[in-house]
């Protein structure tokens, strides 16, 4: 998966200029860490869905943290943003783009067992 590519999904879904988007980068990085360990193999289409879907996760991974800091509210740019309704709207975006590659990779938050020794 591209970073460079997720990074610029990721201007697109959370409204953050690029010059904002660098004290996310672990973040991001972290949700493209996740999402290649689970990622089945796939073709140039299913690469562009799953890195669409890393941004939109990354998202919701930083719209939680304000959630975390007790914020109530952020600027963007020239928009004051409830980080309540920011939260909820990531969330249900996360929760849609996750449907929709329930065929490229599976992050369902659920337990697997991956092997057992005996």
């Amino acid at each position: 998966m591209r970073l460079k590519e997720i990074i610029e999904r990721f201007t697109l879904v959370s409204g953050f200029e690029m010059k904002e988007v660098s004290r996310f980068l672990p973040i991001i990085a972290d949700c493209k860490a996740l999402f290649e360990e689970q990622l089945r193999d796939s073709d140039e289409r299913g690469l562009k869905r799953a890195e669409h879907a890393c941004a939109v996760y990354a998202f919701y991974r930083v719209s939680m943290l304000g959630r975390l800091d007790d914020l109530s509210s952020f600027k963007v740019g020239d928009v004051q943003m409830s980080v309540e309704a920011i939260g909820d709207a990531a969330k249900r975006l996360w929760e849609a783009e996750r449907e929709s590659i329930s065929d490229l990779i599976d992050i369902s938050g659920g337990f697997a067992f991956r092997s057992v020794s005996v």
